[in-house]
């Protein structure tokens, strides 16, 4: 998906949708005060912001991320933001060293895109302490989104993620594979819950548009127009958000994204 100013733009206007859901499955996790934690794929820091407010002033945070540019952007808002328990570093999970072990690891949309989801855990793992956490949050990007009444722009933005996501080499049912990759990573069989974005109403409908619409459609166009998803004529992205608000508030539709699944599990051996 490219990273840029706008794309990063983007990404924090997502995490603002997902940040409940997130939430809720790190404090069912047991991520409290105190902790020091990992953030793996942290890209523009909002899990590790979220991470680090769980964890308090007496708590810490590293988020790791392999492209440099979006973790100088996570320092600068970590910076802004004036939060002294949060520090990004570039590199590879699998060659990266840490002075001393962490009481968790946790990554949200990160393992959908390994080619070897459960090797990168068990690298990250190797920095986790017996009896620490893992907490992580996938998508099951094959899962169709819903929308009633049915929106046809909101059931073509669904269709055109999911598809330039399946042609594009992403682990479509990451989510449901995380009991799968958890066991194979040597933790114990996970704890799993699943959640779902879902909304209406003008207000709500408007900052889904510019967390979910034509941002994310431009961000993986090539891919759409390569595999034949669907054509610039469908999409017609000048004007995507602003027919898509008028579609799903006019008709007063509630909309539903892509679901979420959730696991967390300790680290036994």
């Amino acid at each position: 998906m490219g990273r840029s100013e706008r794309e990063t733009q983007r990404l924090a206007d997502r995490a603002g949708f997902f940040e409940p859901l997130t939430r809720h499955l790190f404090q069912d996790a047991g991520i409290c005060a105190g902790m020091r934690v990992l953030d793996v794929g942290s890209g523009a820091g909002d899990v590790s912001f979220l991470v680090a407010e769980l964890v308090g002033k007496s708590g810490s945070v590293v988020g790791v991320d392999a492209n440099s540019e979006v973790v100088g952007a996570a320092t600068a808002r970590a910076d802004a933001a004036g939060l002294k328990n949060v520090r990004f570093m570039p590199g590879d999970i699998r060659a990266l060293e840490f002075d001393g072990d962490f009481d968790a690891v946790v990554g949200r949309l990160v393992l959908m895109y390994s080619a070897d989801p459960a090797a990168t855990l068990r690298f990250a793992l190797r920095h986790v302490r017996r009896d620490g956490l893992a907490a992580f949050q996938e998508m099951n990007v094959g899962a169709p989104v819903w929308s009633a009444p049915p929106s046809p722009l909101h059931q073509l933005l669904g269709r055109c993620v999911s598809g330039a996501f399946a042609r594009g080499g992403v682990q479509m049912a990451m989510g449901t594979r995380l009991h799968e990759v958890f066991v194979a990573a040597g933790l114990e069989a996970p704890q799993m819950c699943t959640d779902a974005i879902i909304g209406a109403g003008e207000e709500w409908v408007r900052r889904f548009a510019a967390a979910f619409g034509a941002g994310i459609l431009r961000s993986v166009l090539p891919a759409i127009l390569e595999y034949g998803v669907a054509t610039e004529s469908e999409l017609e992205l000048d004007t995507f958000d602003e027919r898509y608000i008028d579609e799903v508030v006019g008709q007063e539709s509630v909309v539903q994204w892509i679901p979420l699944v959730g696991a967390w599990a300790r680290r036994r051996t």
